[in-house]
């Protein structure tokens, strides 16, 4: 009988107490695994942002450097849209390089969609239609509240900068275009290109995650003040 007692008396197992105090540290844990894995996500996503961004950004402005470098004219007419985005139309008038003469000159036109967030590229007469330079850009499986956009996308000459009102916010660069002489500066250009990236926040009470960066580039038409370039206007002033 007392063997009986002894064993049915022993304190064996979770109290309530421990039970709940159990529960609430591995809800404390999950919790703080969870928060940790979502600050991680929004970590890559934002990474993945920027790369997307820096790639698309150098993309294009090279591929524009490359057209001017080989071009002999440039015709550029500014554009603003509703939203007060700086926008130009670019054409670059290259030669093609298996005739070098000016019945056979290629337009390449730049044009922007701010609204599908694109840069297109036209070259005439060899093609038609506007040709995306990417494709890809922007993903096309961006989640809620997540967006690219075209803040601008310019070309002046050098030393002069159409956002202010003295004509330049390259300071170094205007005060140096006083030194230089007409037919360098002609030929010389700035390309500035900016895009931007919204993220809404994830829970109530935080902040919407901006990034916004310019992608630049000065080129030097070597084609505009050579020889070649002489040699297409006496031709064409000869038709003329």
């Amino acid at each position: 009988m007392r063997l009986m007692n002894r064993l049915y008396s022993k304190d064996e197992g979770w109290t309530f107490v421990e039970a709940m105090l159990a529960v609430v540290i591995m809800a404390i844990m999950v919790l703080g695994l969870t928060v940790m894995l979502m600050a991680f996500r929004e970590h890559l996503d934002r990474s993945w942002a920027v790369r997307t961004m820096d790639q698309y950004g150098n993309d294009v402005v090279e591929r524009l450097t490359h057209s001017l470098r080989n071009g002999i004219n440039v015709q550029v007419n500014t554009r603003i849209n509703n939203y007060s985005i700086k926008i130009d139309d670019i054409d670059v008038t290259a030669l093609d390089p298996m005739y070098l003469d000016d019945a056979h000159a290629i337009t390449n036109r730049w044009r922007v969609n701010t609204r599908a967030v694109q840069v297109y590229a036209e070259e005439k007469p060899k093609k038609s239609g506007l040709n995306a330079v990417d494709p890809l850009f922007p993903p096309k499986r961006l989640g809620r509240g997540e967006y690219f956009e075209i803040k601008r996308f310019t070309l002046s000459e050098y030393g002069k900068d159409r956002d202010s009102p003295d004509g330049s916010i390259w300071e170094n660069e205007r005060l140096d275009s006083w030194s230089r002489s007409e037919t360098f500066k002609e030929a010389t250009y700035l390309i500035r290109f900016v895009l931007a990236y919204h993220r809404n926040a994830i829970n109530a009470g935080d902040k919407s995650w901006d990034f916004e960066k310019e992608y630049n580039n000065r080129v030097y038409m070597r084609n505009k003040n050579l020889p070649i370039r002489k040699s297409v206007e006496a031709g064409q002033d000869q038709a003329g």
